[in-house]
């Protein structure tokens, strides 16, 4: 039985991911923005698995305090953190900036689970085999970093926003396994799937979140790919990620930046 936190685990992917973990007989912490969404999945996971092992937190990914407030309470009360799926995400159709001041696709999306999981990295040491798993997607195709407008000041658009994230994600995903090589780091393309993010982006349907959740859920326990490390998954086989996500150059910068993004909450600010 692994100990897993999925963010974003009160609908959508997330829900689904969660639920099957927890029917494979593994405790789960879940994540979600208020205590009611996370009531709400607790009880409908306990209906697909009576047995299951459940813990709550609580955080609004698009406050860095909140995310670095709640990695203090996880490594107050857990022995240690087996695996780490990092799954929450926003589709915005108008700009907004977060709480930090950053655009909030990026701050959620992206800047969110790089605190968090920089955070949590003691917990993850702790366990014999730890894993990190990015929810990305095929659109980072079209991501493009611009390190002079990460906000997008200018000529804001819901979509490019979103592609940039999700290349951000792989390419965190991807520095995170050459900088911490003592655990997995993989991400993946859930597949077009029918969630309220697909719906309100792109109105289309899509495949089930079941569906979705799948390769999550191959990444986070598979023995067969427990020394697998900066992969890109889709539907459960490691493929080829676009040429910008792979340049080591841009993910060493976009580090940096980052690093920069959250160092009020990083320990060593402290």
């Amino acid at each position: 039985m692994k100990t897993i936190l999925v963010t974003g685990a009160t609908d959508g992917i997330g829900f689904a991911t969660a639920t099957l973990l927890a029917e494979q007989g593994h405790a789960l912490v879940l994540h979600g923005r208020t205590e009611e969404k996370v009531a709400q999945a607790i009880k409908a996971i306990h209906i697909a698995a009576p047995n299951a092992v459940l813990q709550t937190v609580y955080a609004d990914l698009g406050d860095l305090a909140a995310v670095a407030s709640m990695a203090q309470e996880l490594a107050e009360r857990l022995p240690q953190l087996d695996v780490l799926v990092n799954n929450a995400g926003v589709y915005m159709t108008k700009r907004e900036l977060s709480h930090d001041g950053f655009e909030m696709t990026l701050a959620v999306n992206h800047l969110s689970h790089f605190l968090l999981t920089g955070l949590l990295l003691p917990l993850l040491k702790k366990s014999a085999a730890p894993r990190v798993v990015s929810v990305s997607s095929m659109v980072h195709t079209s991501g493009h970093i611009v390190f002079d407008d990460m906000n997008m000041d200018h000529n804001f658009d819901g979509y490019r926003a979103y592609a940039n994230s999700k290349l951000a994600n792989l390419l965190f995903a991807n520095e995170l396994a050459r900088r911490e090589p003592w655990l997995t780091s993989n991400s993946l393309h859930p597949g077009v799937i029918g969630t309220k993010l697909l719906h309100a982006a792109f109105s289309m349907q899509g495949e089930t979140v079941e569906t979705g959740a799948q390769t999550s859920v191959y990444l986070a326990t598979s023995p067969d790919v427990a020394k697998t490390t900066g992969k890109y998954f889709d539907n459960c086989t490691a493929v080829n990620a676009a040429a910008q996500a792979m340049d080591q150059h841009l993910a060493q910068r976009l580090w940096a930046w980052s690093e920069q993004a959250v160092k009020p909450y990083l320990p060593e600010s402290n």
